[in-house]
């Protein structure tokens, strides 16, 4: 049987939602493993804090020993696959041994951890000041990436100070500043790399309502359809 549009019938039950759950039953598949996580989780949370004017709850289930199953607040998740994975000094190592695509994992990674604080801002700030000092700031890791892929470096520094712009990342002015400058390092190295012909675009623009034309008639249309008016 095919499928019919029901976006009122969804908007209705969003306006409900208390809090949002997930969980998944390996550490072979986290929740920044891949983007369909926080696209999900993070965008019906994101969806039930607009629809119903209130705060959300999100939580995650931790049934990777049955014995000892979980339910914690997703920030706590967050920070337990931060401290296990993404800034742990083993895992890098790990990484750091597959080159190219290594250095393009943690990038997707990083990318992750932005997409769960742009949808539900349960990312601590402390997140990304140790992402960036780990990654950017650190003399080794640049030359890991100067050497195995500099454009996963570029979208990391780039990611981060594009979450520091939206204002999901509050962060420790000395960091910000070196991240800045050392952004433009890499700036230098990407032109370098590129060829006659090629350009390398690294600014971060950011747009607000007021950038988008006719905005206010799009959203007006938009609230029409899932009756929120």
């Amino acid at each position: 049987m095919n499928g019919k549009k029901a976006h009122q019938h969804l908007a209705d039950s969003l306006k409900t939602v208390d809090a949002t759950f997930n969980k998944v039953v390996s550490d072979e598949y986290d929740l920044c493993g891949c983007c369909c996580y926080f696209g999900t989780h993070g965008g019906l949370t994101a969806a039930a804090r607009h629809l119903s004017g209130s705060e959300v709850k999100t939580y995650y289930g931790d049934t990777r020993e049955p014995e000892h199953v979980e339910v914690r607040d997703l920030a706590d998740e967050i920070r337990r696959i931060a401290r296990t994975k993404l800034l742990n000094p083993k895992w890098i190592e790990g990484m750091k041994e597959h080159g190219y695509k290594g250095a393009g994992d943690i990038s997707k990674r990083v990318g992750r951890v932005y997409g769960w604080e742009a949808s539900t801002q349960e990312v601590d700030d402390w997140v990304f000041d140790d992402i960036t000092k780990t990654f950017v700031l650190d003399e080794e890791m640049r030359q890991f990436f100067e050497e195995n892929n500099p454009y996963a470096l570029e979208e990391i520094a780039r990611r981060l100070l594009e979450a520091e712009s939206r204002g999901l990342w509050d962060a420790d002015p000395e960091v910000l500043d070196a991240l800045r400058n050392t952004y433009l390092e890499i700036e230098g190295w990407m032109e370098d790399f590129a060829g006659d012909g090629e350009f390398q675009g690294g600014s971060v623009d950011i747009m607000g309502m007021d950038d988008i034309p006719d905005w206010n008639e799009k959203m007006k249309e938009i609230r029409k359809k899932i009756k929120v008016d």
